[in-house]
């Protein structure tokens, strides 16, 4: 089971997400990754990001948001908090974002 590690109330999305780590420190590449999937977990402040890439705890990241359903789209940074690995070797982070990133207060806006 995994710990909480948030202090923020969390809300719930069914809808699929497209996230693209634009840079990322101390992470092993410089490429560009894409998270898809189905997004559930998310606060003001943070987003639960589950995938195949490994994400190196206290990383700062900055991320493209985009929710297919209404297409919007943000622009946010932040710094991962914590990680763990599955059973399925995937790889979960909790990322906390920054209140100054470009859209964090449009992000606070839509929920």
């Amino acid at each position: 089971m995994i710990e909480e590690k948030r202090n923020f109330p969390r809300y719930s999305q069914n809808g699929r997400v497209h996230i693209d780590i634009l840079n990322a420190t101390h992470q092993s590449t410089n490429s560009k990754i894409r998270y898809e999937g189905t997004m559930k977990d998310i606060s003001n402040n943070g987003i639960r990001l589950h995938g195949k890439y490994r994400l190196e705890k206290n990383s700062v990241l900055e991320l493209l948001v985009e929710f297919e359903a209404d297409h919007s789209q943000f622009n946010l940074s932040g710094v991962i908090r914590w990680v763990t690995q599955t059973t399925e070797n995937e790889f979960i982070a909790g990322l906390e974002l920054d209140k100054q990133s470009a859209d964090a207060s449009q992000w606070q806006d839509k929920f």
